[in-house]
């Protein structure tokens, strides 16, 4: 007995080792937000900080309002903090607790928030970043570029011992990460406009940013894996397979196709290639007061909702049922129920489309099962919004309304 536990420990150990080095990938990475400007706007990077740390299902994230939360208790179960208080005065107890935990090992961002002396800044105008460090972590998938904030007038907030990752064009610093104890720190000098926390290369280096301080790597985009039957419209990595016409705004970001919204006109991004029948599938989720919508069969040129079809994207979830609300067929068909869920929530889409019959599941709710030729579709419509008129193959399109929307596992079943 006693050899055969001998020989079934070793199998064991290493299960046991297997199992909790498993464990320690899959843990969470907890984030903890604290977002309290004095004299500053705090809805924009509080709604930001929400959009891009739930885009990752690692990240456990918690905003709070309340600069008290920097405290020994709120910081017990955290590894990263990211910081928006311009203007805020810490007490002693904050200070000491803020450093011991980045002594400790956690990580800290410092969104134009400095822990040293303030900077000073001009008026709000056009601010070119350039990038100092591109080989940085921080700055892996940012390019030199222009947002409107408050530029750096001098360099009195400067950290010692930090290195430089960004600069403004005029070479004031913008952008500083360093070690500190077993901690990581980084610092801007940028988000004191609320348009510039719109702009996805900001948005790309405060997420590098939470990853870099916390000791991690972000994930590694995950190719789709399409349902049996189905093709995947989208890699996961590069708008390889869509083009974009319109406003150039779209961009893949952390494996999902970002509509950024910015830009003085819409547009859309349609697929390479044509479609007649399918089945198709994707997710999206909308930024709070957004618009977009899904095309069909739409021409390359002309207004893609007239001429081919659109299901409408909105944030509406609390809007009754109409012809412009959440997957109605834009304009002339009203869905059964207004099947949206709230901004920043991911929904779920399936659209059957086989010759003249359209089938549209939203969120796992049946909201059209129409024939496109049915007259009473048709009927006291303008000429312009005929069903019967739309034709049978065309591109699949994403709408750009000048708002920010994302899109990911995008499925196609082709049918006869």
């Amino acid at each position: 007995m006693r050899s055969v536990v001998r020989r079934r420990l070793p199998t064991v150990c290493i299960v046991g080792l297997l199992f909790l080095h498993n464990a320690t990938l899959a843990a969470p990475l907890r984030v903890l937000s604290i977002v309290a400007g004095n004299g500053h706007e705090v809805a924009t990077p509080s709604a930001t900080l929400s959009w891009l740390l739930k885009r990752h299902e690692e990240i456990r994230f918690t905003l709070s309002r309340d600069v008290n939360a920097l405290s020994p208790r709120g910081l017990q179960n955290v590894d990263a903090v990211v910081l928006f208080a311009p203007g805020a005065e810490w007490n002693e107890e904050q200070k000491q607790a803020l450093e011991r935990f980045i002594q400790r090992g956690g990580g800290v961002v410092f969104l134009h928030t400095s822990p040293a002396s303030p900077v000073a800044e001009g008026a709000v105008g056009n601010v070119v970043v350039q990038i100092e460090q591109p080989r940085h972590p921080i700055m892996q998938g940012v390019s030199p570029f222009q947002i409107t904030d408050a530029p750096i007038q001098s360099e009195d907030g400067q950290p010692a011992g930090a290195q430089v990752v960004a600069r403004q064009r005029n070479g004031q610093s913008l952008a500083w990460a360093g070690q500190a104890g077993k901690g990581r720190v980084f610092i801007t000098a940028l988000g004191h406009a609320p348009s510039a926390w719109n702009h996805p290369y900001f948005q790309q280096m405060v997420l590098n940013a939470v990853y870099w301080c916390a000791g991690r790597k972000p994930p590694q985009p995950r190719v789709p894996q399409p349902p049996r039957g189905f093709v995947s419209l989208f890699n996961g990595v590069n708008l390889e397979g869509w083009g974009e016409v319109g406003a150039p705004c779209w961009s893949v970001q952390d494996g999902v196709i970002v509509c950024s919204g910015l830009g003085e006109s819409s547009g859309w991004l349609r697929s390479n290639r044509m479609y007649r029948n399918f089945i198709l599938r994707l997710e999206y989720r909308i930024s709070p007061g957004g618009n977009s919508g899904i095309f069909l069969r739409a021409p390359h040129y002309g207004r893609s909702s007239r001429l081919g079809m659109e299901l409408q994207i909105q944030d509406d979830g609390a809007s009754p049922p109409s012809n412009t609300c959440t997957s109605a067929v834009y304009s002339v068909v009203t869905p059964r129920l207004n099947p949206a869920k709230p901004a920043g929530e991911w929904n779920q889409v399936e659209i059957t489309l086989k010759d003249r019959h359209l089938r549209v599941v939203w969120n796992g709710r049946l909201v059209h099962d129409i024939d496109l030729d049915d007259p009473a579709l048709s009927a006291n419509l303008p000429r312009t919004h005929l069903l019967y008129r739309r034709p049978n193959w065309g591109y699949i399109g994403l709408q750009n309304h000048r708002s920010l929307v994302e899109f990911r596992n995008i499925f196609i079943q082709e049918l006869q």
